[in-house]
């Protein structure tokens, strides 16, 4: 339809373009094994942005390695009502997850916090430093209800702290020593190797929120989403297999300080 500003396309044509597109997505694949040559698949992920920066981009240079023809590009989930990717890995419960994917795994919680919070050696009691919270739209997660029930605490401490907008922004914050943070181990493995982050306590929760794959219709038989859907899975099993956490020896409150109980 041709109008002032140019050409745009009708109601109709907007309502077909999904379907044009997943048969352009079949045609591509097709061309694909009859060419002598291996070109390029173009792979469009959209992903949790946490897991996104902290776990799936630095694993993306090994996958790439192992298959050269993938081209991979990830998208906002601000684009989702384009539906304009192959492949996305969301954030929620897993009750969320049924019926729309695949349950790839459960966040495990750690209470941790940044050696630069550390006074004289030991680290300040809990309530004396701000607790930083992670937001979900526009409500706390349950990460530090959830552990203050474990440690049979007060949960006092949730009418404070600090709020972001995502992990990613918490991880940032605890590591320059803003507050303690209850957060996903899979998320901060490098801050805990590199001791930007220490554990306080041994106790590990799994949490009610994790990640799973979700694949739109007419996507699911395309090569390269296979294989991506095949190679994340089997990183993540493989993280958790060779994944072992050493709890350091920390002081964690001072003597002169009743202390909470961080393990059980």
């Amino acid at each position: 339809m041709r109008t002032h500003s140019g050409l745009e396309l009708t109601q109709d044509a907007m309502l077909l373009l999904p379907v044009v597109r997943q048969s352009l997505d079949i045609l591509e694949e097709g061309v694909c094994h009859v060419q002598l040559r291996n070109p390029l698949q173009h792979l469009r992920l959209q992903v949790a942005p946490t897991f996104a920066t902290r776990w799936l981009a630095p694993r993306l240079v090994a996958l790439r390695q192992r298959n050269g023809q993938l081209q991979i590009a990830l998208i906002s989930e601000t684009r989702q009502k384009y539906s304009d990717f192959d492949c996305a890995i969301r954030f929620g419960t897993f009750q969320e997850s049924e019926g729309r994917g695949q349950w790839l795994c459960h966040e495990k919680l750690l209470l941790v916090a940044s050696p630069l919070l550390m006074i004289d050696g030991v680290f300040p009691p809990l309530a004396s430093q701000p607790q930083l919270h992670i937001l979900n739209g526009d409500i706390r997660l349950d990460n530090w209800s959830r552990w203050l029930a474990a440690t049979g605490e007060n949960d006092s401490l949730l009418s404070g702290g600090l709020e972001f907008s995502t992990e990613d922004q918490v991880i940032n914050a605890c590591v320059t020593g803003a507050g303690y943070a209850v957060l996903d181990r899979m998320m901060i493995r490098n801050e805990l190797r590199g001791g930007l982050l220490l554990p306080l306590a041994e106790l590990e929760l799994e949490s009610g929120n994790g990640y799973w794959l979700e694949i739109p219709q007419g996507k699911r038989e395309l090569p390269r989403v296979g294989y991506f859907c095949d190679w994340v899975q089997a990183e993540i099993a493989r993280f958790w297999g060779e994944e072992e956490l050493v709890i350091p020896q920390v002081n964690i409150f001072p003597p002169s300080e009743e202390p909470i109980a961080l393990s059980h």
